[in-house]
């Protein structure tokens, strides 16, 4: 008899504790892989918000110097198209964007493509808009968005 209750005993099935921590451990390895990628996610989510926000203010202020080279007020139109009618806007500068700044900067008699020669009747216009990226550790190293585009006086 004590032959088959020890026979019982070796035959029920289960895990050993060793098995039990070996289990646990590659979980845990994995739910930690997951949660570093949901950080990283995140991070890149934000990147690229900022990144978007950021051409979106360049476009926006491209359209305010193209509006300003057609206007037919005072003191505006393509003559007055030069940087000094585009100041640059700091940090806080700019409404609901207080963590953007933008330069405009227009070079008069730009050359238009493909011709090798600069035209009188032609400016290029630069938009460049600054913004530090979050990082896990806070705020990164500044980076900019650009947008350039040629003006043409008929």
């Amino acid at each position: 008899m004590g032959r088959a209750v020890n026979r019982e005993l070796r035959d029920q099935s289960g895990f050993t504790v060793a098995e039990v921590l070996v289990a646990v451990a590659i979980l845990a390895i994995g739910v930690v892989a997951l949660l570093m990628g949901m950080g990283w996610g995140v991070s890149d989510v934000d990147a690229a918000r900022r990144s978007t926000t950021a051409l979106f203010l360049a476009e926006q202020r491209l359209e305010e110097v193209k509006s300003f080279a057609l206007s037919t007020a005072a003191n505006k139109g393509w003559g007055n198209v030069d940087a000094a009618h585009f100041p640059a806007e700091a940090y806080s500068s700019i409404p609901g964007y207080g963590d953007y700044r933008r330069t405009v900067i227009v070079t008069a008699n730009a050359v238009i493509p493909p011709g090798p020669a600069a035209s009188p009747l032609a400016k290029q216009v630069e938009l460049w808009v600054y913004y530090r990226p979050a990082t896990s550790s806070g705020l990164g190293p500044e980076t900019a968005v650009s947008v350039s585009t040629i003006l043409v006086s008929r």
